[in-house]
């Protein structure tokens, strides 16, 4: 069946239900893109194969130490030519025949240290597996957020810049009256338009930023996103809590989840030292065989014995290394090394991570007096803005001096929005070095995202 061509009249009515309905569609908020991160970023999908992967590690580690049973099972044909046809006459010269058999056994581990010590080296790399994902679980928190508010600052860093490209452009054109008239020089035209076009350069690299944030949202949560929630511009902005550094720093060396897995990485590498030295140590192992086999010529035997066998064995079997080399001992000689790398390793993260905690800290208290700094700085440009207007109305004051205190307004407002963020990330990033950071944190900061419909890229 052939599908006829719509009408054009048509097509056009359905893409504007189409961009109507889009445009109707609910920004998302900050959960919601966490719950999509959470489906469909592949760097945590990865992390949830690996961890599995290492969680079988005991498992292969207990196999050895268990019964292992094996069965063996043999056929082949053969010919007999060891008969001598003058000596038994009537009786062919060759005969062919089938050889066959089967044997089972059970081997029961009595002392063996270095399957043991492998067993208890695989728990240490699952334990490590674990705290190695959950660190991923916390980052992924961290990226979440940290995409999601890069688009809220990006997003507000073009709303100032348009605003701003606006305002010099409505200072050009007075410029350019007032030139027409007399009333001011030529030069006074050529500054307000350099800064008019420094501006909307400005907006453009501020739009491209925009488009760049999203394609990092889309990144996380394989879907595009034109509209977001924004920023309640009432959230209360507290210092952390505890406000005692040194207590942030306590939790951070104990709960610090690349720490934990540092500690078990520490862990595993001493179980393999016990490894390497357990090479030394003899092995005992409890044995019990059954085996059938049929051997010759059943149909034919001189002395009645028809070729069939059966025979049992149960015993004990002792392995006792005398000398290998000097493997052994060159083993035990490498996994002390990787032992003191580890502890170097754990002792280097633990100092990094208690310096991080405490500038961290210093940040988010600086962030909290910074953003207070910066909302009084917004008053006080903008009262500068209009004394200058004010002066440049009666001729105290040139073009240059306005367009500078304009700049600086909205270079206030724009330092205003991002010491914003950055206090939230700064408070995210010293939870996660401290190993507090879960997802209620990214709850508690949805209670000031609001659904505003707002287009990310409005146009002048």
């Amino acid at each position: 069946m052939a599908f006829k061509k719509l009408p054009s009249y048509l097509l056009a009515g359905l893409a504007t239900l189409s961009s109507a309905l889009y445009a109707q569609q609910e920004p998302a908020d900050l959960l919601e893109i966490y719950q999509q991160a959470l489906a469909n970023d592949a760097e945590l999908a990865a992390a949830g194969a690996s961890l599995k992967a290492n969680e079988e590690l005991p498992n292969q580690g207990l196999a050895g130490l268990l019964p292992n049973i094996t069965l063996n099972a043999s056929t082949a044909k053969a010919t007999d030519r060891s008969l001598n046809a003058t000596s038994l006459p009537g009786i062919n010269r060759t005969r062919d025949f089938n050889e066959h058999g089967w044997a089972a056994q059970l081997v029961q581990p009595v002392f063996r240290l270095e399957r043991w010590f492998t067993y208890t080296r695989a728990e240490a790399l699952s334990d490590q597996a674990q705290a190695e994902f959950s660190a991923i679980q916390q980052d992924l928190i961290l990226r979440v957020a940290d995409a999601y508010f890069e688009v809220l600052r990006a997003q507000d860093t073009l709303t100032t810049t348009i605003s701003e490209e606006k305002a010099f452009k409505r200072q050009l054109e007075q410029a350019e009256q007032r030139f027409e008239v007399g009333l001011i020089a030529q030069t006074d035209v050529h500054e307000a338009r350099a800064v008019y076009d420094n501006a909307r350069v400005n907006r453009i690299v501020a739009e491209n930023n925009v488009e760049v944030s999203l394609e990092r949202l889309r990144t996380l949560t394989a879907r595009e996103h034109r509209q977001i929630g924004s920023l309640n511009k009432e959230m209360p902005v507290v210092n952390p809590t505890p406000e005692v550094k040194e207590e942030w720093v306590n939790s951070s060396l104990v709960q610090n989840l690349n720490i934990a897995a540092a500690r078990e990485a520490v862990r595993a590498t001493e179980e393999a030292l016990k490894l390497s030295k357990s090479g030394h140590a003899p092995t005992l192992d409890a044995i019990a065989t059954y085996s059938h086999n049929v051997t010759g010529d059943p149909s034919f035997s001189l002395t009645g014995f028809n070729g069939k066998q059966n025979s049992q064995y149960y015993g004990l079997q002792l392995s006792v290394p005398i000398y290998s080399g000097g493997g052994t001992s060159s083993r035990v000689r490498e996994a002390t090394y990787r032992l003191q790398e580890a502890q170097d390793r754990l002792d280097s993260l633990n100092r990094q991570t208690s310096q991080r905690t405490r500038n961290l800290y210093s940040s988010v208290t600086a962030d909290v007096q910074r953003i207070s700094a910066r909302a009084q700085g917004i008053i006080s440009t903008q009262s500068a803005l209009d004394a200058t207007e004010s002066g440049y109305e009666v001729g105290s004051r040139n073009i240059v001096d306005v367009l500078n205190a304009q700049r600086n307004l909205y270079a206030s407002q724009r330092d205003y929005l991002n010491a914003r963020y950055d206090y939230l990330l700064n408070t995210l990033r010293l939870k996660r070095e401290a190993g507090t950071l879960s997802p209620q944190d990214l709850t508690d900061l949805n209670q000031w995202i609001t659904k505003t419909s707002t287009e990310l890229l409005p146009k002048l």
